[in-house]
């Protein structure tokens, strides 16, 4: 950026009124203070003095604000996640496509969600019969994870089925309305035998194999039964392992669910089978979701959760994985009663949550943190990552891309004319750079 590009920049940014939300005008006047190096410390309007390394964090903090830029609408910090038709496998496509909805594009929204600053809970508003088996448990696993980091409901909304109840007992709480379908905890399997019809058309199909099973279940005649008893073991088996996660993602005994032998159930009758918790109106869930966790506030601080509760009620707290392929939210969260399990937790202290505080601005503030701060705070959002583990990580780690300051400053240079050094849109650019690009090319101005 040029000299006059700066003087352009300084005369627009400062003693002027300015359209930014107070925490926001932190994190922008921190990004700009990067390209000055003669700024020492910030003073924000409540008083808060940020010094040189505090406004490095805060500018590296930042995460995009606008909806557009979102895979979900947000109503009233409740990030709200359609799940319709039928489910499938590696879909390839985020958001519900032709009456189907990918395994794989839920876990990228509720991934999202997890890491969006201004989502404090998740609303999965369903309407599916099911679908495919492979991927559905592993995803109703890690959403059971996930919900122990923010809550995650469900919505029947008209629907959620065998693969959709499955996902529907992995969240914190299942609501349903009152013509909502849910349950089906079974599983099924089709053979097309074709062999009739190929005789009838003179059709003679012969398959060559090497393994004495490698065309069992082949459509070009009846089905063996030691192969039918086989895959008969096989379901039954899986009908075992739904039965089990889902009685203990939703807190109840194992042979009541297997009892229903995959009977579903409507409205009031899913609540009174356990398969939902409440029967309400689909246009109010947003709205009843949002007044529990008024009732139930909770403050989020630094990766630490400090809840204040209805000391009447039992509360459960729990830990997110630590598991190198899972997001790294912001921050844990904990909850009076939306999150049903078999096992009482032990309810958080002060203590304990200025124990996390600390833990958090140690690892931020370490010397090794200088030039890997992207890294630093994914460390700092594990909670079972200590200073010390922090400090070796980081050490043998490379430092971040370089110049990160100058594209952010190029960024909000580029209001006033100036090129962008490097295309923040493309995979070229740090995730840093992307971030703080995005926030200064946010920047308005009042005139």
């Amino acid at each position: 950026m040029s000299n006059v590009s700066h003087l352009n920049l300084i005369t627009s940014a400062f003693n002027r009124p300015l359209a930014l939300e107070a925490g926001y005008a932190r994190t922008f006047f921190s990004a700009l203070s990067q390209r000055f190096s003669n700024v020492q410390q910030l003073v924000d309007v409540e008083g808060n003095v940020l010094m040189a390394s505090d406004m490095k964090k805060e500018a590296a903090s930042f995460t995009p604000r606008r909806s557009g830029e979102r895979s979900y609408q947000v109503v009233d910090g409740i990030a709200i996640i359609p799940i319709s038709g039928s489910l499938v496998h590696k879909y390839g496509y985020i958001r519900p496509v032709s009456g189907m909805t990918g395994y794989d594009g839920i876990m990228h929204r509720i991934t999202e969600a997890l890491n969006d600053r201004e989502v404090k809970a998740i609303m999965l508003d369903m309407d599916t019969p099911g679908g495919m088996v492979a991927g559905c448990f592993d995803l109703a696993d890690k959403i059971a994870e996930y919900r122990k980091i923010k809550p995650i409901w469900s919505l029947g909304y008209d629907m959620h089925c065998s693969a959709g109840q499955m996902i529907a007992s992995a969240c914190s709480r299942r609501l349903i309305t009152q013509t909502g379908v849910a349950g089906s905890v079974g599983v099924i399997m089709a053979h097309t035998n074709i062999e009739k019809m190929l005789n009838e058309q003179g059709v003679k199909i012969t398959l060559i194999t090497a393994g004495s099973h490698k065309a069992d279940g082949n459509p070009y005649e009846a089905l063996p039964e030691d192969v039918r008893d086989k895959w008969q073991t096989e379901l039954e088996s899986n009908r075992q392992m739904f039965a089990n996660k889902a009685a203990t993602y939703m807190g109840i005994d194992v042979k009541h669910v297997l009892a229903t032998e995959a009977e579903t159930y409507e409205g009031q009758a899913a609540v009174d089978i356990g398969f939902a918790n409440e029967v309400v109106n689909g246009l109010d869930a947003v709205q009843i979701m949002s007044e529990h966790f008024k009732r139930n506030s909770t403050t989020v601080d630094m990766g630490a959760a400090m809840s204040v509760v209805d000391t009447n009620k039992e509360s459960t707290t729990q830990q997110p994985s630590a598991a190198a392929s899972s997001p790294q939210p912001q921050a844990s969260e904990s909850h009076t009663d939306e999150t049903s399990t078999s096992q009482p937790a032990a309810q958080p202290t002060v203590d304990a949550a200025q124990a996390e505080r600390e833990r958090c601005m140690g690892i931020l503030q370490l010397p090794e943190a200088e030039g890997r701060s992207d890294l630093a705070m994914s460390l700092a959002n594990n909670p079972k990552i200590t200073v010390d583990d922090a400090k070796g990580i980081l050490a043998a780690a490379g430092k971040s891309t370089p110049q990160a300051n100058a594209a952010a400053l190029a960024a909000i240079g580029n209001e006033h004319g100036s090129a962008l050094g490097q295309d923040v849109g493309t995979g070229s650019a740090s995730e840093e750079q992307k971030n703080i690009s995005r926030l200064a090319a946010s920047y308005q101005r009042i005139n």
